[in-house]
C-alpha cells in the first residue's frame, strides 16, 4: 500500500508517516503541495486541508483512490465541500494515529467490498443477459410464482433487487431456521417449495417470493399468486431438445446478434440450409 501525505508541518507529516510505515506496512511518501501530489501515483491521499492551492484540482484527480482530509477546522469550504467532490473521510486537527490507522483500514476494507460487488453484479447480469422476458411484473411481496421457465424468476427477482436497492437471501424451506429471518428489507426467496405451514406463515411476515409447482393451489391468504409463461423455449432449461427445435432457438434467439454468414457457420450448415430452415420453421428475419 502506497500513502502519499500531503502536508506542510514537517513534523506531523514525519509522524504519520513513521506510524503508518510501521504498523500498516505502508510506503509513504510526503509532499508540501497539491500541485505536487497530484502527480503521484497513491493508494491513500492524506491531505491537509489549509494548503494554499487548489485542493479541488487534486481531489477531481485521485477521487478513485482514498482521500481523508486533516482539517484545523470543520467548515463547509475545508470538509463539506471536497467530500462532496469525493473525499471520503475527514479528521479534524488535533487527532489520534489510532484514529488515522482506524480509517484507512475501514476505508480499504468497503473499497474493496464495493469491488467484489460490482464483479459480482456483472457476473450475475452477463449470466442472465440471455433471458428475454414477455412482459413487466409488478412483484407484491409475499408472492407465490408459478412459471414454465424459473430462470426467469432468477432475472425478475434479481433486476427487482438492483432496482430497489435490496438484498437477496436464497432459502431452504424444507431445512428452514426461522431465526435467519431478520431483515424486512430483504427478499426470501425460495426456488423449491416445500409445504410446511408453519415456515410459510412465517415467511408471509416477510419479503418473500416462492417458486410453486404448476399444479400448486394456493391454500395461504396471506400470499400472492403470480404466474409467468415464457413463449420461447430455452436449451438452458432442464429439458432436452430435438436437434431441429434446438436450431429453431438458436435463430430465433441469436439471428439479430450475428451476420448470416456467421450463424450458419456455427450451426454447421450452409447459408441456404439457413434460409431453407426459416421458411420450414416460418421464422422471418427482421430487417
Amino acid at each position: 500500500m502506497k500513502i502519499i501525505i500531503v502536508e506542510n508541518e514537517l513534523y506531523l507529516a514525519q509522524s504519520i508517516q513513521n506510524n503508518l510505515s510501521e504498523k500498516l506496512n505502508a510506503k509513504c511518501e510526503i509532499f508540501a503541495s497539491y500541485d505536487e501530489a497530484i502527480e503521484t501515483d497513491g493508494d491513500v491521499y492524506i491531505v491537509n486541508t489549509n494548503l494554499k492551492g487548489n485542493i479541488e484540482k487534486l481531489i477531481d484527480a485521485k477521487k478513485e483512490n482514498i482521500i481523508i482530509l486533516l482539517a484545523p477546522y470543520v467548515t463547509y469550504t475545508s470538509v463539506t465541500q471536497p467530500i462532496q467532490m469525493g473525499a471520503d473521510d475527514y479528521l479534524q486537527k488535533p487527532f489520534s494515529i489510532e484514529e488515522l490507522i482506524r480509517k484507512i483500514v475501514h476505508l480499504r476494507e468497503y473499497y474493496s467490498l464495493k469491488k467484489r460487488t460490482m464483479k459480482m453484479e456483472n457476473f450475475i447480469e452477463h449470466i442472465l443477459e440471455d433471458i428475454e422476458l414477455d412482459d413487466t411484473y409488478d412483484l407484491k411481496f409475499p408472492l407465490f410464482i408459478k412459471t414454465n421457465y424459473p430462470k426467469a424468476v432468477d432475472k425478475i427477482i434479481f433486476d427487482y433487487a438492483k432496482e430497489n436497492m435490496c438484498d437477496i437471501k436464497l432459502i431452504d424451506i424444507q431445512n428452514l431456521n426461522v431465526k435467519e429471518l431478520k431483515n424486512k428489507d430483504t427478499i426470501y426467496y425460495a426456488k423449491k417449495f416445500y409445504d410446511n405451514p408453519e415456515i410459510i406463515n412465517t415467511l408471509s411476515k416477510y419479503n418473500s417470493v416462492i417458486v410453486v409447482p404448476k399444479d400448486f393451489e394456493n391454500s395461504y391468504p396471506h400470499f400472492n399468486m403470480l404466474e409467468i409463461e415464457i413463449s420461447k423455449k430455452s436449451f438452458l432449461n432442464d429439458e432436452i431438445l430435438s436437434i431441429e427445435d434446438y436450431i429453431k432457438f438458436i435463430i430465433l434467439n441469436h439471428q439479430h446478434k450475428l451476420p448470416d454468414t456467421e450463424l450458419s457457420k456455427r450451426l454447421g450448415i450452409s447459408r441456404k440450409s439457413l434460409w431453407e430452415k426459416r421458411k420450414k420453421y416460418g421464422i422471418f428475419k427482421q430487417k
